[in-house]
């Protein structure tokens, strides 16, 4: 009897905990563990993946293999493109239900060693365009919009952006981006007004930085240019911007800011833009975010909170140290969710941005081996560009994540809360935003990945209910068994609502029809839904 009470409460406290992460559906393509991985991009319908894959054992012709799912991973029609052998896939952008694959010969920047490829997922005609009347550029970002191709990259070490016309081939550049000492730091791309946002930053002949919002309609006309008015503080200046999207008639540039000619990052700013290009802007610092410290440890904590009051009360405002860096600023109509990165960097490539700070090396590595972008990033645009096999891994650097600082923000710029995740203090070679967000209005999850488990933290209305519990990766069919994980195959993306996607490659252990063990290879796709509020601690 009491073995049965102990079983009975072992369930019953142990329930609600395995409720929190719930594996949905379950994809998976027998994949040999050499191969390449496939990567994943959102669609209004579900998801698209794609590879290049050549069979190893024989001299076949490359292909591009593609194919889509719905929202629940019923997997659609598998379409296999021949590529031209010693191309690599450097770009890929979805629109207008057809997904466009750009591939380059080598290193070369040439435009002549480029092509592109339309595909049409469920047809079997594919249409090719030449890309040689393209500048050429070391290409940082590609997407298409329209009856347009749109190229950013650099030329001859400056910044160029060009629109190239589907049907005509002709080919315009982009007026007031080319230019010495000018840095693109954000390009995003807004179908529904039919233009393109340029954040670009530029330092005048004494040696003064300018930030500027350019937007472009398709054919290449300059319909605005923005210059946000210097920091209230002539000793500050910004460190990057998000552009959010337009919010009847009005958008934000939001980012982080800090002391000129140091690394030393102050907090945040909201730069409000309205419909005559008017800017206001409102600023966070350490006096405004009071649960900023929350990431330590209570002793530490107490320690630095004292500290802060003193520096206050002699009317100084600490700097934000070490690496402080805006990933995510979510709209929501009635205001603005922001998501930092506290990390330290140590790089041999880590050189300070426009002479000043840090460039966005450190933010977004387009080029790193962990880098798998989604279909559509609101606040960077559409980021298509595939891990490069030919980029050095050993010049990476290391990176150090101590917090993930959240801040809801009303339409006004008003805090509603701000709150601060711990996260574990390892070390990695990836310089991507660490955490995943979901948030409803009410449930805000932050999930990443933690070796081979999942590690959740969960704030509700601005409260920290958990942080970091571990989760083990599980199948959907009980009568298999993962044998193995390969570790660095795996990512996590936020996907929708309260769902994320999980990729990766595994072994796997099962029986066949005659009851004999046996194992396969495959890459899988997993929907992961969560639900942070069934969280019960364990007993000790």
């Amino acid at each position: 009897m009491k073995y049965t009470l102990s079983v009975f409460l072992a369930i019953y406290l142990l329930t609600p905990v395995m409720a929190q992460v719930d594996f949905v559906q379950r994809l998976e393509k027998e994949v040999k563990f050499g191969e390449s991985d496939y990567m994943t991009i959102f669609t209004e319908n579900g998801l698209i993946a794609f590879r290049t894959n050549k069979d190893r054992s024989s001299s076949n012709t490359p292909t591009f293999e593609i194919f889509n799912t719905d929202f629940n991973l019923n997997q659609g029609i598998m379409n296999k493109v021949p590529i031209k052998p010693g191309y690599d896939l450097i770009g890929y952008d979805w629109n207008d239900d057809a997904f466009y694959a750009l591939f380059q010969k080598g290193n070369s920047y040439a435009s002549k060693d480029r092509y592109i490829i339309k595909i049409k997922i469920n047809e079997e005609s594919n249409i090719e365009y030449d890309m040689s009347n393209v500048l050429d550029m070391e290409l940082k970002e590609f997407f298409v919009m329209g009856d347009k191709m749109i190229f950013m990259g650099d030329s001859e070490s400056l910044p160029v952006i060009q629109f190239f016309d589907i049907e005509s081939s002709n080919v315009i550049t982009a007026q007031g981006i080319y230019s010495k000492d000018s840095k693109i730091l954000q390009l995003r791309k807004d179908e529904e007004l039919g233009v393109i946002d340029v954040l670009l930053s530029k330092r005048d002949q004494y040696k003064v930085k300018q930030v500027l919002v350019i937007t472009f309609d398709l054919e290449g006309n300059k319909l605005r240019e923005i210059t946000p008015k210097s920091l209230d503080d002539p000793k500050m200046e910004i460190i990057e911007g998000i552009l959010t999207p337009f919010q009847e008639y009005q958008q934000a540039l939001i980012g982080t800011y800090g002391k000129k000619k140091q690394e030393a990052y102050q907090g945040i700013y909201m730069s409000e833009i309205n419909e005559f290009g008017e800017v206001v802007s409102k600023y966070y610092t350490l006096e405004n975010l009071e649960n900023f410290y929350n990431y330590l440890p209570e002793k530490t904590r107490e320690r630095r909170l004292r500290s802060l009051e003193k520096n206050l009360n002699k009317g100084k405002v600490p700097t934000i140290k070490p690496a402080f860096s805006t990933r995510e600023v979510i709209s929501l109509g009635n205001g603005y969710l922001i998501y930092s990165d506290l990390f330290t960097a140590n790089n041999p490539r880590y050189f300070p941005r426009d002479g000043v700070y840090a460039n966005s090396f450190y933010r977004i590595n387009p080029y790193s081996p962990f880098y798998n972008n989604m279909f559509y990033d609101p606040y960077f645009g559409y980021r298509g560009m595939p891990y490069n096999p030919n980029f050095n891994n050993s010049r990476e650097g290391e990176y150090k994540f101590h917090a993930a600082q959240i801040l809801l923000l009303d339409n006004e710029g008003g805090i509603i809360w701000d709150n601060s995740l711990r996260l574990p203090s390892r070390t990695t070679n990836n310089p991507s935003k660490f955490g995943e967000i979901s948030y409803d209005g009410k449930k805000l999850h932050f999930m990443y990945l933690e070796g081979e488990k999942l590690a959740l933290s969960y704030i509700e209305d601005g409260v920290v209910i958990f942080e970091n519990e571990l989760f083990e990766i599980e199948l959907i069919n009980e009568t298999e068994r993962i044998r193995d994980t390969e570790a660095r195959s795996l990512m996590l993306y936020w996907w929708y609502d309260n769902n994320y996607l999980l990729t990766g490659k595994q072994n796997i252990k099962y029986q066949d029809e005659d009851g004999r063990q046996q194992n396969r290879d495959v890459f899988f796709i997993t929907k992961v839904s969560v639900d942070g509020a069934l969280f019960e601690p364990k007993e000790k």
